[in-house]
């Protein structure tokens, strides 16, 4: 028994330190996870507090920007423009005035261009006016023999009608061409003496008119528009 003892007693005391071993070991692993969780809570807590800290740093940037660019252009605007130099102003001044001058010039230069055009245009005119004029002063002896053959025609009978009515036609046909181009006849007969379109060939003491009348026309007076192209050649009562 005693032997038997003594070995339970040996294996006891061998079991106790290795418990005891055990339990130290637990404990170390214990104290060992809580400094570790600790300091992983304080390095959380850091970063939290650095986070916050950034965060706020962003939110006042702008403010703070907005604010400097309100102040630069308030100082834009209460800053006072730069004055012209004198002598910046003396040159605009003279520019000014000799863009003035030559506008009138310009504007008298083209007054005197558009009086040239009418003069130009008045003259041309008046050059086709006094042609038309001598090319109808030219023509009327023509139309003078034209009527003195119809007239004679007319008187003599052996002439056919045919011939007559083809001079007649002809001359129609002329007077009607100066009528369009403005060629009127002067009236004479039974009017009073006008010296400016007629011209006296004879003067008598007659009965059949008041003095100062033409009695008879020797030849057709004409005219263009207010031009005489002719004088009619009349016989005129004597005063």
């Amino acid at each position: 028994m005693t032997a038997r003892k003594r070995k339970m007693e040996d294996r006891a005391k061998v079991q106790v330190p290795e418990a005891a071993e055990g339990k130290k070991d637990s404990q170390h692993k214990k104290k060992k996870g809580k400094k570790v969780k600790a300091e992983n809570r304080g390095a959380k807590k850091e970063e939290q507090k650095r986070a916050a800290e950034e965060t706020k740093e962003g939110k006042a940037a702008p403010e703070d920007l907005t604010e400097e660019a309100v102040w630069e252009s308030k100082e834009k605007e209460a800053a006072p423009e730069k004055e012209i130099p004198s002598d910046q102003e003396r040159e605009i001044n003279d520019l000014r005035q000799k863009n003035e001058e030559l506008l009138n010039q310009l504007k008298r230069k083209q007054a005197d261009i558009d009086n040239l055009r009418r003069i130009a245009k008045a003259e041309q005119a008046e050059m086709r006016e006094y042609a038309l004029h001598e090319f109808l002063c030219r023509l009327l002896p023509v139309l003078d023999n034209l009527e003195r053959g119809l007239e004679s025609a007319r008187k003599d009978q052996s002439v056919p009608a045919s011939y007559i009515e083809g001079l007649e036609m002809i001359h129609q046909q002329l007077f009607q061409l100066l009528e369009q181009e403005g060629v009127s006849t002067i009236e004479a007969v039974g009017t009073p003496f006008d010296p400016n379109c007629h011209h006296a060939v004879m003067q008598v003491e007659s009965d059949q008119g008041e003095p100062g009348t033409v009695l008879e026309e020797f030849q057709k007076g004409y005219k263009h528009r207010s031009r005489i192209l002719r004088p009619s050649m009349v016989k005129v009562c004597r005063d």
